[in-house]
């Protein structure tokens, strides 16, 4: 019954990869206290603020889509961070997984013998501001070096939207008295496995700090370059040095008591997927962005996130409903961009204990569409992603004895091939990965009208995955049917006419018949009669979609779900009653069951009972697939409620276009895309975006209960 995600996680990886470089990092296992964080500037957007620092808890994560990285209470302190196409072996499971990266921002204060990062009780976080509505994090802390003096710090970050291999930190320290302080900023390496193969900048070079650095077994390399900016006049430099910290330089100066000083880090982070001497390119970035400044920097970052926030979801009703919307949009769009050429992972560049980095069928089915309504440029970045790995598919298929194409379960970020463990069925029988991938090719061509991409990139992988059906399954008395197959369910391998799988398929091969049509080409014949004659598994008296052929009673709590709710957002072609049919008795096995599903399947779920006029079981289906997940302060969501750390993307992009499109009554076609009256969820009385992208054209959703929602040109 219960939707899991990779049996194996549960067993020996949550112990084996529990990391001392983790824990360093200030992430906590446990389910965390409550810590007091308020969020403030309601009612406008999240301005998250934790003032108690005396329990570990998850810390806050920053990220522009290529750089994500997870500040501690003590920002510079070296932070578990992450860079698209930075990647290793895993040590246990053999394939390519995303590597931790060192941090450019870390910084020691010295005032005679002491320091700040060596002697950490004597210094205090005392407040904690992440401002979702400009992606920025500040930090107020006071640093006691003695002789009753005392130093207070204001440290501001920010991962740059507009120059995206950028990391921005800003930091006013104030004495209250004169003193002889030393910063020293560093590439901290401390945490970064791996070896320095560069630790200073060629000859003639300006920047302050330069890396090149190669991930454990050399199997990708990475180059870091900052500027520190000081006053002119005001300090010392000394020269660069390599430590155990890492690439380091100090600056000897003098505080005056009242006197702030500003100190400004600029750093680069650019991994050899976007450059192929990464260590040289990230010293030109660097001093762009140095020539920009740090204030121009911040005011472009304030501006992108600005536009990117009118695709804000409002709801008038329940406040609880909106704050975790805000963080899903937040989060969803901190960890995406239309630079990203590494696709997106179900953790973003959060962590990779789990996961590894890899892309699943989580960015096509559940992140996607409220990406591609938000930010189309940004959606058809994931997509180039995997039309890059459109020949790396081919072969996959071929190997499999298919034609076509035949995505991975797990893809990797360099190249997109898979990646899943070997220990993991996922990596052979859930194929479902296939068909998923192609809807959202489909969906985009829907969604802008992109008429260069139908040719370059949604043909192509359409009329290839419509080659794959048509090989992976065979025709039978009863019809076209896939036989060996895993749906969503992967507590269940190994069946046939998985009822998920064959619907979409439909979907896709009556999605690649109607592109073949635009792009004047004609489709064989054979897919129309695919499509007409995939097997969808029903009980006797046809009143129930199955999941597969023959599963358990339906008394039995191990009967699976069928996946049919997932679709619903998708508009998938099947009748409202047979939907409100299959719907009605998998909530009751659902009830029935001591495993519930995880909160992206929950949360679509919420979408057919609005869809069937069901406003109290929405709302309490909305409500459950995420309150139980939900981890203060900074509200990122878990994957399950014994995790410790969150920002699960996949979650967050179900409960976005479960809003977005479910409870609208929205749906992305050829036609009108008000296709059904709002259904909203009990305590909601409207939904409004203020911009979402229509065929390439800006307009405003204004959605009420019973009513076709209002789509406005801007």
């Amino acid at each position: 019954m219960a939707i899991s995600r990779r049996a194996f996680l549960s067993r020996s990886t949550e112990i084996a990869t529990a990391l001392a470089a983790e824990r360093a990092f200030g992430i906590s296992r446990l389910r965390p206290w409550l810590l007091g964080a308020q969020q403030v500037g309601t009612p406008g957007l999240p301005k998250i603020v934790v003032e108690d620092f005396s329990k570990e808890f998850d810390p806050a994560y920053l990220s522009n889509g290529l750089i994500g990285f997870r500040p501690r209470p003590n920002p510079l302190l070296n932070a578990s961070t992450y860079v698209g196409g930075f990647v290793t072996k895993d040590e246990d499971y053999r394939m390519e997984s995303l590597a931790v990266a060192p941090y450019p921002l870390s910084m020691d204060i010295r005032a005679g013998a002491l320091s700040s990062l060596e002697d950490p009780a004597l210094l205090k976080a005392t407040r904690q501001t992440l401002d979702m509505a400009t992606g920025e994090l500040s930090t107020e802390m006071i640093f006691a070096p003695g002789a009753g003096i005392t130093l207070n710090l204001e440290v501001l970050q920010f991962a740059s939207r507009s120059v995206p291999s950028l990391l921005c930190q800003e930091i006013l320290v104030t004495s209250s008295a004169d003193i002889d302080i030393t910063f020293i900023a560093m590439i901290d390496t401390r945490f970064s496995p791996g070896t320095t193969y560069m630790s200073r900048p060629p000859g003639s070079t300006r920047a302050d700090l330069a890396g090149g650095f190669s991930s454990p077994g050399g199997i990708s390399r990475l180059g870091a370059a900052a500027w520190i900016v000081i006053p002119e006049g005001s300090v010392q430099r000394l020269p660069r040095s390599t430590t155990n910290a890492g690439v380091t330089r100090a600056y000897v100066t003098k505080l005056r008591g009242g006197r702030p000083l500003r100190i400004q880090t600029i750093a680069a982070m650019v991994s050899d997927v976007y450059h192929p001497e990464p260590e040289l390119e990230a010293i030109r970035l660097a001093s762009w962005g140095a020539m920009l400044g740090f204030d121009e920097l911040q005011a472009r970052n304030r501006e992108a996130w600005s536009k990117l926030w009118q695709s804000r979801v409002r709801i008038t009703g329940d406040s609880d409903d909106q704050r975790v919307l805000d963080a899903a949009f937040f989060y969803l769009h901190s960890s995406l961009h239309a630079s990203t050429r590494t696709g997106m992972a179900p953790y973003g560049l959060s962590q990779s204990r789990f996961y590894s980095g890899h892309s699943f069928w989580d960015t096509e089915s559940w992140s996607f569409l409220p990406v591609v309504l938000s930010t189309p440029e940004t959606a058809r970045a994931l997509l180039e992603f995997r039309l890059r790995s459109l020949d790396m598919a081919k072969r996959q298929a071929a190997l499999y004895g298919y034609r076509g194409a035949q995505f991975p379960w797990e893809a990797a970020q360099t190249e997109g091939f898979e990646a899943t463990p070997t220990c993991c069925d996922t990596g052979w029988v859930e194929q479902h990965s296939t068909p998923d991938i192609a809807l959202a090719f489909w969906e985009y061509q829907l969604a802008t009208h992109d008429q260069e991409f139908l040719r370059i990139g949604t043909w192509p992988v359409l009329s290839a995955v419509a080659e794959w059906i048509e090989s992976r399954g065979v025709f039978t008395s009863r019809g076209f049917e896939i036989q060996h197959i895993e749906g969503p369910d992967e507590g269940t391998p190994d069946v046939n006419n998985n009822s998920y799988m064959n619907m979409v398929s439909k979907m896709v091969l009556a999605g690649a018949i109607r592109c073949a049509q635009m792009v004047g080409v004609m489709p064989p014949s054979s897919w129309a009669r695919i499509r007409d004659s995939l097997v969808l598994p029903t009980d006797e008296p046809k009143t129930l979609v199955l999941p597969y052929d023959r599963p358990p009673n339906l008394r039995d709590t191990h009967y699976s779900s069928g996946g049919m709710d997932y679709l619903t957002v998708h508009g998938a072609p099947i009748g409202k009653d047979l939907l409100r049919r299959t719907h009605d008795n998998e909530v009751a096995l659902r009830d029935r069951s001591s495993n519930g599903g995880v909160g992206f399947s929950t949360a679509a779920i919420a979408a057919t009972a609005a869809f069937l006029g069901e406003p109290d079981e929405a709302k309490r289906l909305f409500d459950s697939s995420w309150r139980d997940v939900w981890l203060e302060p900074f509200g990122m969501i878990r994957e399950r409620p014994t995790q410790g750390y969150g920002c699960f993307l996949t979650d967050f992009g179900s409960l976005l276009q479960t809003a977005m499109l479910g409870f609208t009554g929205v749906r992305i076609n050829e036609g009108n895309w008000a296709k059904y009256p709002a259904s909203l969820p009990s305590g909601w009385s409207s939904i409004e975006i203020d911009r979402i992208w229509v065929r390439g054209e800006a307009r405003q959703l204004t959605a009420t209960n019973g009513a076709l929602a209002k789509l406005e040109g801007l």
